[in-house]
């Protein structure tokens, strides 16, 4: 029940989004916020298929691989987001802090691959390695990405959510509000509308 009601907030706080985006979208020929719209609607997709397999089926998806799918695009998207609003500059030192981001995605894959197979463990590592990556290294050079300084700092955010999320499920099984994954979950759809106003920020249209 917990989960359901879990999935149908998600997919009407990610519609919603979708809709608000879609406009600026169409309006200025934004490659930027088409991007973000694309990953809304990603998102939303995989939750929608979470939800149906779980009305009619009364059990996540048996087929994983499908909602794994929608996950992956969503992360692409947002990673291609934030290279198009803060592309690298050339003369911009590559410091070490960012390089623990691939460290960490790939000690957690291991640490997951308890629970899960190894081939998505790793494409999620990856992925999620070059999101936290990307936001990390912009957040160190403020000077340069003033104004994608908030975006970096959302998907930072939202990245660091994602493994709150998925640590508990490992542990924490319970259909119940109380379980922590939902609490970190309610974090995660929280951050879907301040990607908006990231993107907004970066892109001033």
């Amino acid at each position: 029940m917990a989960e359901s009601i879990e999935y149908s907030v998600q997919i009407a706080v990610l519609l919603i989004c979708a809709a608000v985006v879609l406009g600026p979208a169409f309006k200025h020929r934004s490659r930027e916020w088409m991007l973000l719209a694309f990953f809304f609607g990603s998102w939303a997709l995989d939750d929608l298929f979470w939800l149906l397999c779980q009305i009619f089926f009364g059990q996540s998806p048996i087929l994983e691989v499908v909602a794994d799918l929608s996950w992956y695009a969503s992360y692409i998207f947002l990673y291609l987001l934030i290279r198009l609003v803060a592309p690298p500059h050339p003369g911009t030192r590559l410091r070490f802090l960012p390089w623990l981001a691939p460290v960490f995605t790939y000690a957690m894959a291991v640490f997951y691959m308890q629970w899960a197979d190894y081939a998505s463990n790793l494409i999620y590592a990856s992925l999620m390695g070059l999101l936290m990556f990307a936001s990390i290294r912009r957040l160190l050079d403020r000077e340069r990405y003033r104004e994608q300084y908030f975006l970096s700092a959302v998907t930072l955010i939202f990245c660091l959510l994602e493994y709150g999320l998925w640590t508990a499920s490992c542990y924490w099984k319970e259909d119940i509000l109380t379980n922590p994954y939902y609490w970190f979950d309610f974090f995660l759809t929280l951050c879907f509308p301040f990607f908006i106003v990231g993107t907004r920020k970066a892109v001033r249209k």
